[in-house]
């Protein structure tokens, strides 16, 4: 059950990444390349990384979702290592006993 809570977070969080970098790249781009009639940029670098703002947003999320997917990876590979040493002491007690 595990494996399904780390795909499902680091998917979505990869996606949400990956999009608002996207998002914020394209949109920052075409306002760098904007021009006004004199041939002045037609918006300052502080109003495109306004306009990034909610995609950075969506990006720290993203990478939020990712991480939390990562560190339920991390904790299943640390239960199922476990249980691996269980059952081998498991079998050596049996096999002792036998």
């Amino acid at each position: 059950k595990l494996i399904y809570a780390h795909f499902f977070l680091a998917t979505i969080g990869v996606l949400l990444y990956i999009t608002s970098m996207w998002v914020s790249g394209i949109g920052q781009g075409l306002m760098l390349r904007a021009f006004d009639e004199f041939g002045n940029l037609k918006y300052t670098f502080v109003e495109t990384v306004v306009f990034m703002h909610y995609p950075l947003a969506a990006r720290a999320i993203g990478g939020m979702f990712f991480v939390a997917g990562m560190l339920i990876m991390a904790y299943n590979v640390y239960k199922t290592i476990a249980l691996a040493r269980e059952n081998v002491a498991d079998k050596q007690a049996v096999a002792a006993t036998a």
